[in-house]
C-alpha cells in the first residue's frame, strides 16, 4: 500500500491498540465500557483511570470483571489529567495508544479506520480534525472541519488521537488538566513528529444536556455558528457510521 509522501510498504499483521480513558464521572461508566467493547479491531485492551476520590473502583472492577483486557486504576483527584494519561500509557502493553473521552461516541470501526492510516502515512499521531458534533438539547447533528480530511495537519481532536507508543519514550503529556492533548501535539510537532487527519466518520463529539455536569467554553448556538452543516435528528449514529 502506498504511503502518502512516498515509498511503498506493506502492513504486516495487526498491531495491538491500548485504549486509555480518564474519567471523574461515575455516570460515564456504561459509555466508557460500551465504546470499547463496540470496537471490532483486535487485539485491543482498555486502561481506565478514575480521577475522583469519591468514585468506587471496586464497582467498576466488578462491572468489567467478565471482560478480559480491561484494567481499572484510581489516582487522587489532585493528579492532573496529563499525569493521569502518562500513568495510563505506562500501564499499556500494545504499540499504539488510543485516547477515548468518557462522554463521546465511537462507532464499531473507529479503531479500524484510524489504524489503517498508519499503513499509508508516515504519521506518529493519527486522528480527526473534521468531525460530527451532536447537540443533545437541540437534537442537532452538525459537521465541523478544522482542517481537511486525509492530510497532514498541526492538530487533531484530542479524543480521537492514536499515538505510536514509541513517541512516549521521548515525550509525555504535560502536568496540566486543561489542554493537555493540545500541548502534547504541539510538543510532538516541535520534535519533528507528524500528525495525520483521517476521515470524519465513526466518531461523534456529544454536547450533553445543559443539566449535565460538564463545563463547555462555548454555548450551543455559538458552537453551531462554527459548523459547516447541520441536521435536525434524534439519530446521530446512522449518518456517521461507516
Amino acid at each position: 500500500m502506498a504511503r502518502i509522501g512516498g515509498q511503498q510498504e506493506n502492513a504486516i499483521g495487526y498491531p495491538g491498540v491500548s485504549v486509555v480513558t480518564c474519567t471523574n464521572r461515575p455516570s460515564r461508566m456504561e459509555n466508557v465500557i460500551r465504546n470499547y467493547l463496540r470496537q471490532r479491531y483486535q487485539p485491543k485492551e482498555l486502561i481506565i483511570i478514575l480521577n475522583n476520590n469519591s468514585m468506587n473502583r471496586k464497582e467498576w472492577q466488578l462491572r468489567v470483571g467478565k471482560h478480559s483486557g480491561i484494567k481499572v486504576f484510581q489516582l487522587d483527584e489532585n493528579v492532573s489529567l496529563g499525569e493521569c494519561y502518562n500513568f495510563a500509557v505506562e500501564h499499556t502493553v500494545f504499540d499504539y495508544v488510543a485516547k477515548f473521552d468518557d462522554d463521546d461516541y465511537y462507532a464499531p470501526n473507529f479503531l479500524t479506520g484510524e489504524m489503517a492510516a498508519f499503513d499509508y502515512t508516515y504519521a506518529d499521531i493519527v486522528g480527526k480534525s473534521a468531525r460530527f458534533i451532536y447537540f443533545q438539547d437541540l437534537s442537532i447533528l452538525a459537521y465541523h472541519e478544522a482542517y481537511p480530511q486525509f492530510s497532514y495537519v498541526s492538530y487533531v481532536i484530542g479524543a480521537t488521537m492514536i499515538v505510536r507508543k514509541e513517541v512516549f519514550r521521548h515525550l509525555r503529556f504535560r502536568d496540566i488538566t486543561v489542554g493537555e492533548d493540545t500541548e502534547f501535539q504541539k510538543d510532538c510537532l516541535a520534535a519533528g513528529r507528524k500528525i495525520f487527519s483521517v476521515d470524519k466518520y465513526n466518531y461523534v463529539t456529544i454536547r450533553h444536556h445543559s443539566s449535565d455536569p460538564h463545563t463547555y467554553p462555548l454555548g450551543d448556538y455559538e458552537y453551531l455558528s462554527y459548523c459547516i452543516r447541520c441536521w435536525k435528528t434524534r439519530d446521530f449514529i446512522t449518518p456517521v457510521t461507516r
